[in-house]
């Protein structure tokens, strides 16, 4: 058996060749049995035929996934990932060679200053990755444990913006970003929902709009007055209504998906993306004291109000375009004054005071 320890590894490593190629990597096993059991399931197979699969490589693999995902109205995040896993792992590293411990320091580096919730969500498209160039019959090696990555997340009621909160944030927003901001609060709608709405997708005058929702569904969603005034207020500068100005003159690139990114001239319009979002949203929380509230609380802030204001949790669903009333019920807490005063006077019974041994008077 070829398994070894490495002299900085807590973990054996296997390493032999097959029909002329080459299988090594960490086993993931702190004892030698257990090392030698792992490496003859690589090498069982390798003899089944497994290993006939073309290889592919961590950024060929962020590209097959993207061709999946492009499409869908939570494109702009998982771009934003995929860039930092072909930075992480290694672009021409290919997906059989990452071990376990590989993906485990990697989400070990995505926790700087981001939330475990935020971080599972960047595992989440990893596994989806690895899973779709497995599907396409790659060689993408032992499959990891995606579970054992995941990060414990605290269940918490959904983050609310309050009154007082928004006024002192939204005078802190950039001009050109104060709009869809705005809308996005009054909507409830998802971030990419609104970013990737089209001037084609509205009817301003029936006061309806065509978004596509998470998991790739098209849906007619009812506007209210106030949305519809924001909408047409927008300028229309290319096929899409939110767009940012842009506040420096920079060249074309290409970026490290490989896609072409146009100049930019400042001064100009061009449709808005989460990474210009980010660092005027961060600003304006830190301006206006605004912590612990991301911008998909915006989101969380008009269900938990819709709950409040009506007590209706079909009329939230409907509005947030959840798949599943359960999703809903996490904005239950918004009723809680509701129900109490409902305890309270539903509780009209006089209660007779005990005074002494066998004796009451009523209250």
């Amino acid at each position: 058996m070829s398994v070894y320890k490495p002299a900085r590894s807590p973990y054996f490593h296997y390493d032999f060749v097959w029909q002329g190629r080459r299988f090594h990597g960490s086993t993931g096993c702190r004892t030698k049995r257990d090392a030698e059991r792992h490496e003859e399931r690589v090498r069982a197979k390798a003899r089944d035929g497994d290993a006939k699969r073309p290889p592919i490589t961590v950024d060929e693999a962020a590209g097959l996934y993207q061709e999946k995902v492009e499409e869908k109205p939570s494109w702009p995040t998982t771009r934003y990932i995929l860039a930092a896993v072909i930075e992480g792992l290694g672009q021409h590293v290919l997906l059989s060679e990452v071990t376990q411990r590989d993906l485990e320091l990697h989400v070990a580096k995505r926790r700087n200053g981001r939330s475990n919730a935020s971080v599972n969500r960047e595992t989440e498209v990893l596994r989806a990755m690895w899973r779709r160039a497995e599907k396409a019959r790659f060689d993408v090696g032992e499959m990891p444990d995606w579970g054992a990555l995941m990060l414990k997340v605290p269940r918490t009621d959904p983050r609310e913006l309050s009154l007082d909160e928004e006024d002192a944030l939204f005078p802190e927003i950039r001009a050109d970003l104060y709009d869809f901001c705005l809308f996005a609060l009054k909507a409830g709608w998802r971030r990419g929902e609104v970013m990737g709405l089209r001037w084609s997708d509205l009817d301003l005058g029936q006061g309806t709009a065509r978004t596509k929702i998470k998991g790739g569904d098209v849906i007619k969603r009812p506007l209210t007055q106030e949305m519809v005034i924001i909408l047409a207020n927008q300028p229309k500068k290319g096929p899409f209504v939110f767009t940012y100005e842009a506040q420096r003159t920079k060249g074309a690139l290409v970026d490290k998906l490989g896609r072409k990114q146009p100049a930019r001239k400042k001064g100009d319009r061009y449709p808005l993306t989460a990474t210009v979002l980010r660092k005027p949203w961060a600003e304006a929380k830190k301006q206006a004291k605004v912590e612990n509230f991301r911008f998909h609380d915006l989101r969380h802030t008009r269900g938990t109000r819709i709950l409040r204001a009506t007590g209706n949790l079909a009329a939230a669903k409907a509005a947030l375009a959840h798949r599943s009333i359960k999703t809903t019920l996490r904005y239950a807490h918004a009723a809680d004054d509701d129900i109490r005063q409902a305890l309270e006077v539903s509780d009209s019974r006089t209660i007779p005071e005990r005074t002494g041994r066998g004796a009451t008077k009523a209250k």
